[in-house]
């Protein structure tokens, strides 16, 4: 499941469930909006959280990934002068 799903579904869920508590009043009277609007942000604070993270893991799979190709064309490079060298030297002692 890709990033924007998870959104996606966090955001039907954190929705299914405000309307749930408002229409159940299983929420106290006592809880108002502007506090229902600090749970539904920190809900959404969270999603973004667990985006981030999982975004994190991606870009650094992509990072090491980047590394081992680098390290592969440098080791390539190396032989390839070392096999120049090799030629220039018999064709000096030839």
């Amino acid at each position: 499941m890709n990033e924007m799903q998870v959104i996606v579904v966090g955001l039907i869920a954190l929705g299914v469930s405000v309307i749930f508590f408002y229409y159940t009043d299983i929420v106290p009277r006592q809880i108002e909006n502007r506090e229902m609007d600090v749970i539904i942000s920190l809900g959404i604070g969270l999603l973004i959280l667990v985006v981030d993270k999982r975004q994190h893991h991606y870009l650094d799979e992509i990072i090491q990934t980047q590394h081992r190709t680098t390290q592969e064309i440098h080791n390539m490079i190396k032989k390839e002068i070392e096999l120049i060298d090799e030629i220039r030297q018999k064709t000096n002692k030839g």
